[in-house]
Formats: C-alpha cells, sequence, structure tokens
C-alpha cells in the first residue's frame, strides 16, 4: 500500500539523485580537462628536454673536440719547449729552470 506522501518522496529522491549525478558528471568533466591540460604541460615539458639533451649531447662532443685540440696544443709546446732548451744547451746558455 502506497501512501500518498511516498510519491513525492520517490520523486525528491529521484531528483536529488538526479543533480547529485549532474554534479559527479560535471567534476569527472573538470577533471578531465586538468588532466588533459596537465598532459599538454607535461608533453611540452618534455620537447623542451629532449632539446636541452641534444643541446647538451652537441656541447659535450665540442667540449671533448676542445680537449683533444688543447691537449695537441700543450704537447706542441712541450716539444717547442724541449727544443728551446737543446738549442740553449747547444750555444752553452745552460739549462733553463
Amino acid at each position: 500500500m502506497s501512501t500518498p506522501g511516498g510519491s513525492n518522496d520517490v520523486q525528491h529522491l529521484a531528483a536529488e539523485a538526479g543533480r547529485l549525478f549532474g554534479l559527479y558528471h560535471e567534476q569527472v568533466d573538470r577533471l578531465q580537462t586538468e588532466q588533459a591540460q596537465e598532459n599538454e604541460r607535461l608533453r611540452a615539458d618534455l620537447g623542451r628536454l629532449d632539446a636541452l639533451q641534444t643541446e647538451i649531447a652537441r656541447i659535450n662532443h665540442d667540449n671533448d673536440r676542445l680537449r683533444a685540440e688543447r691537449d695537441e696544443l700543450l704537447a706542441a709546446f712541450s716539444r717547442m719547449a724541449d727544443l728551446v732548451d737543446q738549442v740553449r744547451q747547444s750555444r752553452g746558455g745552460g739549462v733553463t729552470g
């Protein structure tokens, strides 16, 4: 047996459930939008990191090349210093220190 007020209670509960379901969908939509925006930010950050890694690799390559050139120059200057010492010694100039 149903009561006359029971129909109103069911309608009220259905309306409240519908309202809460709508709020739930709004929150889900908002969270999905925020997640999509965060994913885009992360993709942009990843792109910048990739560019930085490429730049670091290029700089490391340049650094290795410059170190090799420096080592060659130091060896050449050392050899020149040895030759200058030999010339001085052969001319009786003594040993440099």
